[in-house]
């Protein structure tokens, strides 16, 4: 009975012994340990607030780790959504201008030739206009030029004015017989010949186109081999033209 009673004795002595000679480091232990504690207490609440203000997640909880069960890992696998893939933003086009539609190109009407004035005597020429070649004249019996044309018309036919002037020479030429010369606007003058002695004007007369200035004749020496005829020209400040550029003939 002492026996036990002395261990136990031994025992407390010693811790008491320990406690003497390591009492600062329990007690900075023991201190520590508190504080570590107070310092779990003051803490824990606010986790539990953050985890109960935490909003749950639609998706599927993923666990990251690895697991030797199969099943288990194509869950996993499984419950992995895809990522979503994200639209292309919209390109800003530069808005579409409508084209125009070809119109037609406007079509271009040539340029109408004036008309040509009346001839002074309905009918055929017989002998026509030459001045840069040779026409061989049976009255003359040889080649000769003729810058005028002569128009086949019976005797008395009238004969008329082709454009408005003034009569400027009224005679009777040795070679082309009664003959009515009438100047117009532009160095233009017109001359009729082989007519007969009633002559309709006088020199200075104003006259119009279709005015009656005379009749065919027979009156032309150089040119009485021909049928009757009135012997017309043209003349440009003096220089023969083709009446056919000026007057229809046929």
């Amino acid at each position: 009975m002492e026996e036990p009673m002395r261990k136990q004795s031994d025992r407390m002595e010693a811790f008491r012994l320990f406690l003497r000679n390591n009492g600062f480091y329990v007690a900075l232990v023991v201190g520590l340990l508190v504080l570590g504690g107070a310092i779990l207490l003051m803490a824990l609440p606010e986790t539990q607030e953050q985890v109960a203000e935490s909003p749950a997640t639609s998706g599927p909880i993923v666990i990251v780790g690895q697991t030797n069960d199969e099943r288990l890992s194509g869950l996993l696998h499984a419950a992995t959504p895809a990522p979503e893939k994200l639209m292309p933003a919209p390109t800003l086009l530069p808005p579409v201008v409508p084209t125009p539609e070809p119109t037609a190109a406007p079509t271009v009407k040539p340029a109408s030739a004036p008309s040509k004035a009346a001839p002074p005597a309905d009918g055929e020429v017989i002998f026509g206009f030459a001045v840069d070649k040779l026409l061989y004249s049976v009255t003359l019996d040889q080649w000769t030029t003729h810058g005028a044309v002569d128009i086949a018309a019976d005797v008395g036919t009238p004969v008329k004015c082709v454009f408005s002037g003034t009569v400027e020479r009224v005679e009777k030429d040795d070679a082309l017989g009664w003959s009515v010369t009438v100047r117009h606007a532009n160095g233009r003058t017109t001359l009729y010949a082989n007519l007969g002695e009633d002559l309709r004007v006088k020199v200075g007369d104003r006259v119009n186109a279709g005015d009656t200035l005379g009749t065919v004749g027979t009156s032309a020496i150089s040119e009485c081999a021909e049928k009757p005829h009135v012997h017309f020209a043209v003349f440009e400040d003096g220089v023969p033209k083709d009446p056919a550029k000026y007057v229809r003939l046929r």
